[in-house]
């Protein structure tokens, strides 16, 4: 019997009390998505799921289960501490053999299970095949990197030290490429940045203690964001553990596996050599399911100097989802007969071919897409139908149709969290629909009430969608709007705002310097943006055209992210146009990442969006508490440091300048950082996030209501 459950207490206590009941073996795991792969390895005769869990539900998984040919004859049971009529009738629907109520007869489930079916046990053969003679060993350390090779790791992040020395040393053997960054947390943003721009599994190997203490903010980081990312984690010797050894971040130390578990799908120390293999397989899996995400594993350096037999692997689970019909039937219904729908998409809608489906839904249905500014580009913003971004940084197209009322609003791939919402804006919660997708669960609900809740992949709902509108005829719809049943109020495209030109002698306007960079730069330029006053921008003033040219990672809103971002995304696309949008303070964080640029040959290009402050802090401060505080940042020199990294660097102090500097900018080798002095008194208007959080503090608007521009 396998029982699943995120009450890791009550597992305990479960594997006690069943004990003494001769002849079951309880298996526990925490996690559907670990419980799928033990139904896989080697199928239950029962199977008692909690429905409600972090990342994946036991609704979903269920589904998953009964819709693989190798397991679905599993029995399953799914159980719940607040079972309804509604809710059992779910559990039936996704094929669970029965939902009960907890807390559970374990031993009344077992009897009814055995009833249902009985599996006699296998045969013994006459003659057992003769034991296979001892396969050749070979280092655990080489094994493992051979594993990441074979899961399509081409490239591991990191820094070296001696607990992780062994992982290094086989990596030397290998044709993995090592980047060696100058901090722990810019190779988290260098492989987070890698990921999304690919797709794959990133990794990262760091030493122990302050190593990995270093990488915590990229983790969570990578967590915030659903980014799969593998942190490989060098440990002092298991014999050494507990004794006062420097650096023992085991659970006798520092217990690093402990921290990493709040901010990461998995983390756990791999104790022996022989289950090396079967946990990396475990959190390589584990990273790329359902809503992907970060893992940890802690490796002792016994374990990883070790000598194993590479074991024989086989079998496999599908993780892949399914819509169900009926609800994609509903969504289409709807958005086909609402007069004002709207597409809101989220970052979730990026990859595995979702935003050519988001394209063809949105032009079969004449549906206008906003999207949220992690997700800007997922929709190309020079469509006829792009109302650009909502929130942070976002566009008054779609502010504006947003408030002329929205009856069916379908949110894709987002959280719906305050940056993607205009701090939640009640129009949102659309008067005749809300259908809210998401691949995890636990987003759904969480600060608006779907009418429509789906878990699913981005990919997998636009595709069901794309074929049950696809017969429809556009010009019929398109003449329809005409007659003003639908769209009338749809502005023209993307609306941005219009500010002034500095009228500073040595200062010049951000959104000047963007237009110009974007005169310059490829179209298919990838943009890697920081947190800050430049981040709302390059948010408002750039125009993406392709849905992975704006690498952002706002889930946690690190410093410094943007140039161990760009590190990433240029070793992800190395014939494509990378630059790096930071602030000075962004840039004072982590701008030793541009001497691992440097070393890589990397042609990455940094703006330094550079007001010698914290801008973005000082003005919330002062729209909150009304007055100023100063937190400077200089004496900075930007374009001596950058010189002194090995960087071609230029300052940027007027309108134009970029624009004469165009050969250094397109054809100089390696990295190039450009010191951009923008006047600190151009401001785009934005409700203040602090503002609007604190009770009894109205968020007031940071400018009057500007001009339009399309």
């Amino acid at each position: 019997m396998l029982v699943v459950d995120d009450d890791a207490l009550q597992l305990r206590a479960l594997q006690r009390s069943m004990r003494d009941h001769g002849g079951v073996d309880v298996v526990v795991a925490d996690n559907a998505i670990d419980a799928m792969l033990a139904i896989g390895a080697g199928k239950p005769d029962l199977v008692v799921m909690d429905v409600y869990m972090p990342n994946l539900d036991g609704l979903e998984a269920c589904r998953r289960i009964k819709a693989n040919p190798s397991t679905r004859d599993v029995q399953i049971v799914l159980a719940s501490a607040n079972m309804h009529g509604d809710l059992e009738r779910f559990a039936r629907e996704a094929g669970a053999m029965r939902a009960v109520a907890k807390p559970v007869d374990f031993v009344a489930l077992i009897d009814a299970a055995a009833a249902l079916r009985y599996v006699p046990p296998p045969e013994r053969p006459a003659d057992p095949a003769p034991r296979e003679p001892g396969r050749p060993t070979v280092r655990a350390a080489d094994l493992l990197v051979q594993l990441l090779a074979e899961a399509g790791v081409d490239v591991v992040f990191g820094l070296p030290g001696g607990a992780i020395s062994p992982v290094h040393d086989a990596l030397l053997d290998s044709k993995v490429r090592v980047v060696t960054t100058r901090h722990e947390s810019g190779a988290m943003f260098a492989a987070a940045a890698y990921a999304r721009a690919t797709g794959k599994l990133a990794a990262v190997a760091v030493t122990s203690g302050p190593g990995v203490l270093n990488a915590m903010t990229g983790l969570a980081t990578a967590w915030c964001d659903g980014v799969p990312v593998l942190l490989l984690v060098g440990e002092v010797p298991v014999r050494a553990q507990g004794k006062g050894v420097l650096q023992d971040g085991s659970a006798h130390g520092l217990q690093i596996v402990e921290m990493a578990r709040h901010v990461t799908k998995l983390a756990a120390e791999v104790a022996l050599p022989t289950a090396l293999p079967h946990l990396v397989r475990r959190a390589i899996t584990t990273a790329m399911s359902g809503r992907r995400g970060p893992v940890v594993l802690t490796l002792p350096l016994d374990v990883t100097t070790a000598q194993v037999a590479p074991p024989r692997t086989g079998g496999i689970i599908s993780l892949s989802g399914l819509v169900a019909p009926e609800m994609l039937d509903e969504v289409a219904t709807l958005l086909r007969e609402a007069q004002r729908p709207l597409i809101l998409a989220g970052s979730g809608a990026r990859g595995d071919g979702a935003p050519v489906r988001l394209c063809a839904v949105a032009e079969q249905l004449a549906c206008p897409v906003a999207t949220t500014p992690k997700g800007k580009g997922v929709f190309p913003e020079d469509h006829p139908l792009a109302l650009g971004v909502l929130g942070l940084g976002g566009h008054r197209s779609a502010r504006r149709y947003l408030e002329g009322g929205v009856d069916v609003l379908v949110a894709i791939g987002t959280s719906l969290g305050d940056m993607s919402t205009d701090m939640f804006s009640p129009l949102l919660q659309a008067s005749r629909a809300l259908v809210h997708v998401d691949i995890d669960a636990r987003q759904l609900g969480k600060s608006y009430a779907p009418t429509h809740a789906v878990v699913a992949s981005a990919a997998d709902f636009l595709g069901g969608l794309a074929e049950r509108v696809d017969h429809i005829d556009r010009v019929d719809r398109l003449d329809r709007i005409d007659r003003g049943r639908s769209l009338r109020a749809l502005p023209g495209g993307v609306q941005r705002h219009v500010l002034p030109s500095s009228d500073k002698p040595d200062r010049v306007a951000p959104q000047d310097v963007i237009a110009e960079l974007q005169a310059l730069a490829p179209v298919d330029t990838i943009y890697t943006v920081d947190s800050g006053e430049h981040f709302l921008f390059a948010a408002h003033f750039l125009e993406v055209r392709h849905h992975d040219s704006f690498l952002v990672m706002t889930g946690l809103g690190s410093m410094g992210q943007s140039i161990g971002a760009a590190v990433g995304a240029q070793l992800a696309h190395p014939g494509r146009f990378v630059a790096a949008i930071c602030g000075d303070g962004c840039f004072a964080m982590n701008a030793f990442e541009i001497a691992t640029a440097v070393a890589e040959r990397l042609p990455i290009r940094v703006l330094v969006f550079n007001d010698q402050r914290l801008g973005m802090v000082e003005r919330g401060h002062e729209n909150v508490y009304g007055r100023r505080p100063d937190y400077p940042t200089n004496p900075l020199d930007v374009v001596a440091v950058a010189r002194g990294l090995g960087a071609t660097s230029l300052r940027v102090e007027t309108a134009g300048q970029l624009t004469a500097a165009r050969e250094v900018l397109l054809h100089a080798r390696g990295p190039v950082v450009i010191d951009v002095r923008i006047d600190p008194d151009i401001a785009l208007p934005k409700q203040d996030r602090v503002a609007a959080m604190s009770p009894g503090i109205a968020p007031p608007v940071a400018a009057a209501q500007p001009k339009l521009i399309n």
